[in-house]
Formats: structure tokens, C-alpha cells, sequence
């Protein structure tokens, strides 16, 4: 099986315990959290993904540090992979909780390397 991974880049500016809640809102899953190699992340899974929360911030170096959270989603596929219904879920999700996001980058097996990534931004 193959795994197809959209990661988005968060513009909310909370503390990430409190934007752990509000991504478990989001997506009615609970998102425990803990340090790994000194960042917090956040993990869960849905029926049809994973979702993993990283927090911006790094307890090893501030040069580590990120600008943004980033919210990234694991789909697991077989033969075919359908982008359209998955982004249309997605960005619905995040527009009606409020979520704010600069875009969104599509990663994984069979994505070429010589051409631009797939995007995905809000509406």
C-alpha cells in the first residue's frame, strides 16, 4: 500500500496545546501529544487518515524553529488516488472551524520530482 501525504502550513498564532483542542475539533479525533527529539507533535487517526500535528517551536535550538505549525495528513491508497475529494474535505473542514492556513503541498510516491508539487489554498 502507498501513502500520499498533504501537509499544510498553519497561520494560526496559538500555543500548541491550544491548537491541539482545536484541531481535535476539527477533525472529532483525539490528538495526543508528546516531545519527540524536542518538538511537540500531536497524533491521531480517522478512518480514512492519519493526522499528525508539529509544533513550530523546538526545545533543542531556536535555529530549529519553525515560522508555522504544520498539519499533515497520511491517506493510504491502493491503486487509484483521488485528490479532489480529499482536498474538498479538507479545505470545508478548515473553513468551517476557522482554521487559518497559507497552503497546503502534496507529497509521496509518484509525485514527479521535476514538476511543481501539487497546491491546495483557501478559498
Amino acid at each position: 500500500m502507498k501513502t500520499k501525504y498533504l501537509d499544510i502550513v498553519l497561520l494560526e498564532d496559538l500555543l500548541f496545546v491550544d491548537l491541539v483542542k482545536k484541531i481535535e475539533k476539527v477533525f472529532n479525533v483525539s490528538l495526543p501529544y508528546k516531545n519527540k527529539k524536542g518538538r511537540y507533535i500531536a497524533e491521531g487517526q480517522k478512518s480514512r487518515y492519519k493526522i499528525k500535528l508539529i509544533d513550530r517551536f523546538d526545545d533543542l535550538s531556536e535555529l530549529l524553529c519553525d515560522d508555522h505549525h504544520i498539519l499533515t495528513l497520511s491517506i493510504p491508497f491502493e491503486v487509484e488516488f483521488n485528490y479532489i475529494v480529499i482536498e474538498n474535505e479538507v479545505v470545508k473542514l478548515l473553513k468551517n472551524y476557522d482554521i487559518k492556513w497559507k497552503f497546503g503541498v502534496w507529497t509521496g510516491p509518484s509525485e514527479p520530482s521535476d514538476k511543481p508539487r501539487r497546491k491546495i489554498f483557501p478559498l
